[in-house]
C-alpha cells in the first residue's frame, strides 16, 4: 500500500544444509496466513551475489504497528510459536533493518519483479541532504526515461549507519546487465559522466547486490 513507508527487513543466513527445511517452515507459515486470511504481507527475496542469505521484506503505515502481532492469526498462535521455533533453529544469524521510504524518489510497479539490484550507498558526512537533490533531481527523472517500472529509494532508520540510503531497482533477469539499465540508459553520456563526477562528491561507498523473488515463499494477498 501506498502509505507504508516503514520498511522492514530480516537478513537470514541459515545453518549448514538447513535450507530445505527453513523453506519447508516457511512454506507453512505461508499456508497458516493464508487459511487465517493474515493482513501482514511479506516477500522473500534470495541473494544472488554476496553472502548466501535470505531477506524478508515487509511494510507498515506506523511506528507502533511494527512488531505488532497480526489479529487474524490470533487463533493459531500455537501452531504460528512452532514454526517460528523451527526457523529460529534452523537460522545461522538474523539481521534487522528498519528503513524510511521516500515516496518522491519512487516509480511504483504493481507487479512484484523477478530480480531487484539493491544498493546500499553511505554518505559523505553532511551530505543527506544533497543526496537527496540529487535522487529528485536527477537520478529518478533519468530512472523514468529508461523505463524502469520499479524503483524505490529509502533512508535508513535502525540497524546501519544513519547516513546510508537504500535503494532497489526491479530486473526482469541477467540479461538486463548487457547493456546499459537504470541511470545510466536515462542519460547521455555526457550526462552520465557529469553524473558520476558529482556522486563521487557526495558518496563514501556503495555496495551492490542482486536478489531473486521466491514468490512460493512469499505472502501477497490482493490488495496488500
Amino acid at each position: 500500500a501506498q502509505d507504508r513507508n516503514l520498511r522492514t527487513v530480516l537478513f537470514i543466513k541459515l545453518k549448514m544444509d538447513q535450507q530445505d527445511n527453513w523453506k519447508a517452515a516457511v512454506k507453512d507459515l505461508v499456508a497458516l496466513h493464508q487459511k487465517a486470511g493474515g493482513e501482514h504481507s511479506f516477500t522473500i527475496w534470495e541473494s544472488q551475489t554476496g553472502p548466501a542469505e535470505f531477506a524478508v521484506v515487509w511494510y507498515d503505515a506506523k511506528w507502533k504497528d511494527i512488531g505488532e502481532d497480526d489479529p487474524k492469526l490470533k487463533a493459531s498462535a500455537a501452531d504460528l510459536a512452532s514454526i517460528f521455533s523451527r526457523l529460529n533453529g534452523q537460522s545461522e544469524s538474523v539481521t534487522m533493518w528498519i528503513d524510511e521510504m521516500q515516496p518522491d524518489m519512487t516509480v511504483r510497479s504493481k507487479d512484484i519483479p523477478p530480480m531487484v539490484r539493491t544498493g546500499r550507498t553511505r554518505l559523505m558526512p553532511g551530505k543527506m541532504d544533497d543526496m537527496k537533490a540529487l535522487f529528485r533531481e536527477q537520478i529518478v527523472p533519468a530512472l523514468k526515461k529508461s523505463g524502469a517500472t520499479s524503483y524505490g529509494v529509502a533512508q535508513a532508520r535502525y540497524g546501519t549507519a544513519a547516513n546510508e540510503m537504500h535503494t532497489y531497482l526491479g530486473l526482469s533477469g541477467w540479461g538486463d546487465l548487457d547493456a546499459p539499465f537504470g541511470v545510466e540508459k536515462g542519460m547521455s553520456p555526457a550526462e552520465y559522466k557529469a553524473f558520476l563526477a558529482k556522486v563521487q562528491t557526495l558518496v563514501e561507498s556503495t555496495e551492490w547486490t542482486i536478489w531473486k523473488y521466491q514468490p512460493d515463499l512469499s505472502y501477497v494477498p490482493a490488495g496488500k
